[in-house]
């Protein structure tokens, strides 16, 4: 295996609850009622502008985007991201592996991300949900990310923390790793289907990536 693509929220970003309490926020504001983390995570699979679209009144669409990304991108400022994940990456680069995100949170909010925490510089590709027109479980971003890396899916893993990034990863002929390795993640470890191979610390899974690569296995 010489590419790894990353799932991003809750795999290589501790940024669930950034993303649980700008929506919060936003939705208080704007409709007045309390979402909890599970109502605003059964919401996922579209891009944080669409999921808003789709509940904020249109005349007040505009200011409540401004209002999600302000909030999203002020989180960034009281929280760091492990230092166990940069490691990973850190190792992963140095050993020569190419690494994508595939993600389905939005452009604008990826790249608030990426910058903030200085995780931009380990990806060669990173696809959004403003960047496909079907979200995961399809595997359009997967593949998509693929082709513009050149790789071949008998060299390539896909590594993320939900039962859609499971799906994704196998429809697109990918070994799949599930992944429960930070304190907030989509499914706590509980796939429903099964990953090829779960871990829940970035450690382990560079050392079996690594062994793996120098025995020759896939």
């Amino acid at each position: 295996m010489r590419t790894i693509l990353f799932d991003f929220d809750g795999t290589v970003a501790d940024t669930l609850p950034l993303i649980f309490t700008a929506f919060r926020s936003t939705f208080q504001q704007y409709l007045h009622r309390h979402y909890t983390d599970e109502e605003i995570l059964a919401m996922f699979g579209p891009t944080e502008t669409d999921i808003l679209q789709a509940m904020i009144p249109p005349e007040q669409l505009e200011q409540a985007l401004d209002h999600f990304f302000r909030v999203y991108a002020e989180g960034h400022r009281h929280v760091h991201n492990p230092a166990e994940i940069a490691l990973m990456l850190d190792r992963l680069r140095e050993a020569g592996f190419v690494m994508g995100i595939v993600t389905g949170k939005g452009r604008r909010s990826a790249d608030i991300s990426l910058q903030a925490w200085g995780l931009d510089r380990y990806f060669d590709v990173v696809i959004t949900g403003d960047d496909v027109s079907r979200p995961k479980p399809d595997p359009e971003g997967i593949l998509s990310a693929m082709k513009q890396l050149g790789a071949r899916a008998e060299q390539t893993l896909y590594v993320g923390d939900s039962d859609a990034d499971v799906l994704a990863g196998r429809a697109a002929s990918l070994v799949t790793v599930g992944v429960d390795w930070l304190p907030v993640t989509q499914k706590a470890g509980c796939f429903q289907p099964e990953p090829d191979y779960l871990f829940t610390d970035p450690g382990s899974f560079t050392d079996w990536v690594l062994g793996n690569e120098k025995a020759g296995t896939r």
